[in-house]
């Protein structure tokens, strides 16, 4: 699992506040993480720390963290959604790391954070219109056979124009993350490829199970039907590796300049 978020520090990665301070050849990490995909079933976590607290996003270091260390301890959640990821909180206490299990160089681990970002947002986009499309493939299959007034749903405009809105949208999203994909694999910047996927994709697959959850009728709210389970799954991929609105200020600093970011006030 990969552990960044704190219960003080989400989207502000640069927030976080545990620590890893060196002694010897080890290193003793104090602090807790929340929301931590698979907390309850990992073997291993990847841990950014504080190495050099004075530094603020340059001081941050990532480490491989055996979840059987002493001093780790894992409490899950219970979520509405995504029950097989296991997520939850991972709390270190007085936990010593071996040098060698820094990641990279002391100090560079904010940079790996963002680089890591730009390739899991692309990830959770594509992995929402996966779970939206195939409500819509089923859906399509259900109005073609349902009949209302002596006729198939499929007739209807009203049944037939929402599912091609979202059809739409989806396929252009999906052609955006194998876009930002492709930019990756040539080693150019695609954050705000990245960050364009990840705040419409859950979005607009939320949107889209939701219909289809409707055409499919009452059944469709029960646990006999996928519907309802990927909706609450992908509800949950909306808050994941950044917000609409995070990943709104990424793609606003790429196109406006940075110089017009917004500037946290100083107390």
């Amino acid at each position: 699992g990969i552990a960044i978020t704190e219960p003080s520090a989400g989207t502000d990665a640069g927030g976080i506040k545990t620590t890893a301070v060196r002694k010897g050849n080890v290193f003793v990490l104090n602090g807790e993480k929340s929301g931590i995909s698979v907390a309850t079933v990992g073997d291993a976590f990847i841990v950014f720390a504080k190495t050099n607290p004075e530094l603020g996003n340059r001081g941050i270091s990532a480490f491989i963290v055996p979840a059987d260390l002493p001093g780790v301890e894992c409490k899950g959640y219970e979520d509405m959604g995504n029950i097989a990821v296991g997520r939850g909180s991972v709390y270190l206490n007085d936990v010593e790391v071996p040098e060698e299990n820094l990641i990279g160089m002391e100090n560079n681990g904010f940079y790996q954070v963002m680089n890591g970002f730009d390739l899991s947002r692309l990830l959770i986009g594509l992995q929402c219109v996966g779970a939206a499309s195939q409500s819509i493939d089923e859906t399509i299959e259900h109005v073609k056979m349902r009949t209302s007034f002596g006729q198939p749903l499929a007739n209807y405009q009203g049944v037939s124009f929402p599912l091609v809105t979202h059809y739409t949208q989806l396929e252009l999203i999906k052609w955006q993350a194998y876009r930002g994909l492709w930019l990756r694999d040539q080693g150019v910047d695609h954050s705000k490829e990245s960050s364009s996927v990840k705040w419409l994709g859950p979005k607009y697959s939320v949107e889209a199970i939701h219909e289809c959850l409707l055409l499919n009728g009452h059944y469709a709210y029960t646990k006999e039907m996928a519907h309802e389970q990927r909706l609450r799954d992908v509800i949950g991929l909306e808050i994941g590796d950044g917000t609409a609105q995070a990943n709104m200020m990424v793609i606003a600093k790429k196109i406006i300049g940075k110089e017009f970011r917004s500037v946290p006030v100083k107390k």
